[in-house]
Formats: C-alpha cells, sequence, structure tokens
C-alpha cells in the first residue's frame, strides 16, 4: 500500500496582513494532490490543520474542495482528523467544516471518542459519517485528532485497545514533549507503547519536519504559515531536507514498520532571510529612515532575491528612535517597492541590543528583545504561579507572549479569544477547579 500524508495545510492563513496571497496554501496543497495522483497512491492521509480557523470563508472553502474533487476523480480516497485549528475548542464535538468536507463525500474524517472507559472505537459510518476507525486493503486506519493536554494518557489507552496482530495506520495530531511545551506531547515511552500496536503513525500540528525511528512521522507545513517556519527547511548543518509531504510504502501483512519511509519538500514561495546593521543611519544622517530603505532594497537586490520572494529582514545595530521616527509598515512597503519583492516582513526586535548575526531557526538571539521580553514574563509567572498550572510556567509563559504580540500586532477580540480557547493549558485549568471546587 503506497501512502501519500500531509498535514498543516492551514487554508485561509492570513499573512503579513494579507500581504502574502493565500492561494499559496491552496497551491502547495494541489501539488500534494497531483503527487499522489502520479505516485497512484492508495489513500492521501490529512493530520489535522485543513483550514486555519473553525470559521471558515466561501473562498478557502472552495479551495479544499477543488483539491478534494480532483483526488476524488483520480479515484484516491482522503482520509483525515481534525487539528486544533479545525475545531473551536479542543473537546466540541460541534460539527467543522472538515465534517462539511466529509458529509460532501470528498473525504473520510475519523474521530475517536471517549468515555469514563476510555475510548470507543466504532467503524466507520458513512450513512452517519462518523467513526473512528476505516478498513481499507488489509490496513485499518484509526483517527485520534487532537487530544490537547490529555495526549499521552488516551493515547496510551487508545493503542491498548487496539487489535493485536492487525495492520493499524494512526493519524494523530501532537507532537513530542521537548518541542511542543504545552503539556500535550508525547515521550518516547509514550512512542514505545504506541508502537506496540501501530504500524505506522502519521503526526501533524508541528510544522517543522520530524521523523521518529523508522514508523512515525511529521511531513511539515507545506508551506509557511509564518516566516519562521522557512528555517525548517534545513538542517542544523544547513543542508536541504524535505518538507511538506510524506511518501509511505507498508506491506498489510506485516504490523511491525512501514517497508519505506520518504519526506519530500513540496514547491513553496521563496524566503531570504537576511540582517541589516542600522548603526551607519541611525544617528547622524538628516533622513535616517530613507536611509535605511535603500540600504534594505540594495541588501535585497545584492542577495539575488526573486521577484516573488518574501524577505524576513532582521533590523541590528543602533538606531536613535529619538530622531528617526521609523514608520515599519511604510518602511516595509517602501522596501518592497524599491526591491521589486512581493513582501518585506521587518523584525526590530534586535535594534539597540549590540550588533548580532542573524541566528539560526533553532538558535535565538539571548541578547534579542523577544527573549529579553520571554524571560521578564517567565520571571514574573514563576514569581506568582497560576492555579491549576503547576509546574506549566513556560507553557504559560509563551501563552502570555503569544497574546501580548497579538495585542502589539492589533488583533480583534475575538483572535485573542481564539487563542486563549484552543490552549490546551485552559483544559488545565478546568480540571483542576473540578477536582477542586
Amino acid at each position: 500500500m503506497k501512502i501519500v500524508q500531509t498535514s498543516d495545510l492551514h487554508l485561509g492563513r492570513r499573512r503579513l496582513d494579507g500581504r502574502l496571497p493565500d492561494s499559496d496554501l491552496a497551491e502547495a496543497f494541489a501539488f500534494i494532490a497531483e503527487e499522489a495522483i502520479r505516485e497512484r497512491a492508495d489513500v492521501l492521509l490529512l493530520a489535522g490543520d485543513c483550514f486555519d480557523k473553525p470559521q471558515v470563508e466561501p473562498p478557502h472553502l472552495r479551495q479544499a474542495q477543488r483539491v478534494l474533487h480532483r483526488l476524488k476523480q483520480a479515484g484516491i480516497p482522503v482520509v483525515a482528523i481534525e487539528g486544533n485549528h479545525d475545531k473551536a475548542f479542543v473537546h466540541s464535538d460541534a460539527p467543522t467544516w472538515v465534517h462539511y468536507l466529509a458529509e460532501d463525500g470528498l473525504l473520510t474524517l475519523l474521530r475517536t471518542p471517549f468515555d469514563a472507559a476510555g475510548p470507543v472505537l466504532a467503524p466507520w459510518d458513512p450513512a452517519a459519517g462518523t467513526g473512528a476507525y476505516l478498513d481499507l486493503a488489509g490496513v485499518r486506519f484509526v483517527g485520534a485528532g487532537y487530544l490537547g493536554a490529555a495526549t499521552p494518557h488516551k493515547v496510551r489507552e487508545l493503542a491498548a485497545r487496539l487489535e493485536p496482530d492487525r495492520t493499524h495506520v494512526l493519524l494523530l495530531h501532537a507532537g513530542p514533549d521537548y518541542f511542543v511545551g504545552e503539556g500535550g506531547g508525547f515521550s518516547a515511552d509514550d512512542l514505545r507503547a504506541v508502537h506496540e500496536k501501530v504500524c505506522y503513525l502519521a503526526l501533524g500540528h508541528i510544522h517543522k519536519p520530524m521523523v521518529h525511528g523508522d514508523w512515525a512521522c511529521n511531513a511539515g507545513s507545506p508551506e509557511n504559515c509564518d516566516l519562521r517556519e522557512a528555517g525548517y527547511d534545513l538542517d542544523r548543518d544547513g543542508a536541504a531536507i524535505g518538507r511538506g509531504y510524506a511518501v509511505v510504502e507498508l506491506d498489510p501483512r506485516d504490523p511491525r514498520a512501514p517497508a519505506s519511509l520518504a519526506v519530500r519538500s513540496n514547491p513553496r514561495r521563496p524566503v531570504l532571510r537576511l540582517a541589516l546593521d542600522c548603526t551607519p543611519f541611525g544617528n547622524k544622517l538628516k533622513d535616517g529612515a530613507a536611509a535605511l530603505v535603500k540600504a534594505a532594497a540594495g541588501a535585497i537586490r545584492a542577495a539575488g532575491a526573486a521577484p516573488g520572494a518574501v524577505v524576513d529582514l532582521r533590523l541590528t545595530g543602533r538606531l536613535n528612535l529619538a530622531r528617526i521616527a521609523l514608520d515599519q509598515a511604510l518602511a516595509a512597503t517602501e522596501i518592497e517597492a524599491a526591491a521589486g519583492v512581493t513582501a518585506v516582513a521587518l523584525d526590530s526586535t534586535g535594534l539597540n541590543l549590540g550588533g548580532a548575526a542573524l541566528p539560526g531557526p533553532d538558535q535565538p538571539d539571548a541578547r534579542s528583545r523577544e527573549h529579553l521580553e520571554r524571560a521578564a514574563i517567565l520571571e514574573l509567572v514563576g514569581s506568582r504561579g497560576v492555579f491549576g498550572l503547576e509546574g506549566m510556567d513556560p507553557a504559560f509563559a509563551a501563552l502570555f507572549y503569544d497574546l501580548k504580540e497579538g495585542v502589539r500586532a492589533g488583533w480583534a477580540g475575538e483572535e485573542l479569544a481564539e487563542l486563549l480557547a484552543r490552549s490546551p493549558l485552559v483544559d488545565h485549568i478546568l480540571a483542576a477547579r473540578e477536582s477542586n471546587p
């Protein structure tokens, strides 16, 4: 059996205040679908976060429908689970737009409900449009979806209920605990327990490609939902790696592990990461802001940026903001026009903290404003504590920082509420209240 797997499409994602087209995300999905057709795949797996928000706008629904119709015409079934972005609340059973696509016959949506006795493993019922598992060509596909903070416990419960000596593929929207940092990640021990019953684990949620052994994989986000994700295309040594979708081959008669697993890359909008030292025009020039724009555009052209590229420009050095009024939005627009690129994102967190080299994606600059702010928030949280989140200070501090950045970016109240609602930390607080009324 040949499987093509992807996740985290985030159709409808608004990037850089709409300056990047949302069609990028749909084109990435379309490419993967065409590859599945070319590869003559037996099934395509969508491991969560088809959409970026629970409230899907008509154009983005249409984007999903077009690709899924193409797969259906080619005779390739799509098996999907819901991610945290697809649902309004983690434990809600309310219909989602992914469920709507299932009702429309474009995919099979797998959900595993849990009751007091554990997981309820019911077969897929086409009439009801629901079910926990689907048998296909000798392989049982089981959907766990996004389980939030309860991921480790519930995944172990689920694995224990699976039939022995059967070839299982489990779809789960989760990542390792050392990366997730939200109390809902799985550990190495959790993986070993799952592997006793599961031949292949199809993962989503973490946008960075990750392969665990030879049997579990998250292929990473097909398109950059955030410019920082462009760094996920490279390993620690700077060598290119696959990201976007996986091609898996397994023998239904062998429940141990897939015969082959390869993560591949789809085309995506290029992202150029540059740093610009603002010190030369930070205090002495009469027209410092214009000089900054000119220097930035020159650096982008010198780097050979393609016309369709987006530039992640990190400003470093010292800039006297008392003398130079830097309107970042206006400066970004002027740099885009002068350099002839699609979009420019300005990162000013390195200003007035000393010159620093551009850090790698996994090496944050310890002197950056972001690092200092995160450290200050963590210290504040640690000194006071939060009921129900004992021992989870880093995760709460990260949420606090994300909310602060949302306010800074001018998010609407609904967007901030949505960020809070999706956080698994809310589940921890509610559980603590129930146990300590």
